[in-house]
């Protein structure tokens, strides 16, 4: 009998999560013994618990705030989304191996095509441009969206991370060409920490007809898509992608693909 499987997921504060809800549907959907845990991990500590965590045998970990970007610096391989993007979210763990990737992309255009969102030459705008934001503009841009405008704090230093992704634009936060673009987006995205019903920013101005995506989630929907509900949206808080990112991640960490079906289950989505 195959050793069972060890899974985790790691972050901080890691306040809440249900990635470990996820993995253990997604084993158990396989017919395969093993289990998952949530360690809160903080970035200085990254490099030494991922080496524990491969001679202890583990299958594989996803990374969530704030070690996307420092994971980077600790695997020995990396996906070329992940290295593009600057972030990785799934690890996996080999003899002498500890590769990175980033599922968040594929399983963000997955979610899309659940959701009926046909993305070809749609404008997109992604409010925040950290690693998240970016493994979103890749996989967007590589499906044929346009324009993707990225709302950043500090642009400059934004642009810099950004100037290798060829179709994205990198606007300051509430310029006047970020409120352009805004007005004529057909798919607008939260890929910021920001929870409240009027942040990231106002419902109002978000155009009628736009599929709002917050990739924020917590054990309710977040104050911005009730909000963006209540006036009409159509609106998803991050639940569906981390559904979708977590059934990546598995057939990464055990080569087969898992249904739908049980991990949807699991987490209760859609909400």
């Amino acid at each position: 009998m195959s050793a069972p499987v060890k899974l985790a997921v790691l972050g901080d504060p890691l306040a809440f999560t249900l990635s470990p809800v996820l993995h253990r549907a997604g084993l158990e959907a396989l017919g395969m013994q093993g289990g998952s845990e949530a360690l809160r991990v903080p970035q200085s500590r990254l490099g030494v618990t991922l080496a524990r965590l491969a001679a202890a045998g583990y299958r594989g970990v996803n990374l969530t705030h704030p070690l996307k970007r420092a994971a980077l610096e600790h695997v020995t391989e990396t996906s070329d989304a992940a290295q593009r993007a600057g972030s990785v979210n799934t690890v996996s763990f080999g003899p002498g191996l500890t590769r990175g990737d980033t599922t968040d992309g594929a399983g963000f255009m997955a979610l899309l095509e659940d959701l009926g969102v046909g993305i070809a030459r749609a404008g997109v705008v992604l409010l925040g441009a950290g690693g998240a934001a970016r493994s979103l503009g890749l996989a967007l841009l590589e499906a044929g969206a346009g324009p993707v405008t990225v709302w950043a704090r500090r642009p400059g230093e934004a642009s810099a991370a950004w100037e290798e992704i060829a179709g994205a634009r990198v606007t300051g936060w509430d310029s006047e060409a970020g409120r352009a673009a805004l007005a004529g987006a057909e798919v607008v995205v939260n890929a910021t920490p920001l929870t409240g019903p009027e942040e990231p920013c106002a419902i109002g101005r978000i155009p009628r007809g736009a599929r709002v995506v917050d990739l924020v989630y917590g054990p309710e929907v977040t104050p911005w898509v009730r909000a963006a509900r209540a006036a009409g949206l159509e609106a998803v808080d991050g639940l569906g992608l981390l559904v979708f990112q977590a059934r990546c991640s598995l057939a990464l960490w055990t080569g087969r693909e898992v249904p739908l079906a049980p991990l949807a289950g699991a987490v209760g989505w859609p909400r």
